[in-house]
């Protein structure tokens, strides 16, 4: 298992607030951790995945399909040092 890092930004004018969006982020499957985060994003997901398609599928379905997610900007991990 690998982790991947996925910023979410909500869409502009968005009438729901980020911590439900992260609460129904948080209820899918491989995610490790939701944070809320301050700056030009809103939320911080850490997903779990084994194949890069597992972690494809879940932000081109799972994130996308919550209807306020406006912008999503993935980082692969690596490498671990600590």
């Amino acid at each position: 298992m690998t982790s991947g890092f996925v910023f979410l930004k909500l869409k502009q004018g968005s009438k729901v607030s980020p911590i439900d969006v992260a609460e129904e982020v948080a209820k899918k499957d491989g995610v490790e951790e939701v944070l809320l985060i301050s700056g030009e994003w809103h939320i911080l997901v850490r997903y779990a995945y084994e194949k890069m398609s597992d972690l494809s599928k879940f932000v081109v379905d799972e994130l996308e399909s919550i209807g306020e997610v406006g912008e999503t900007d993935t980082v692969v991990v690596l490498d671990k040092i600590k």
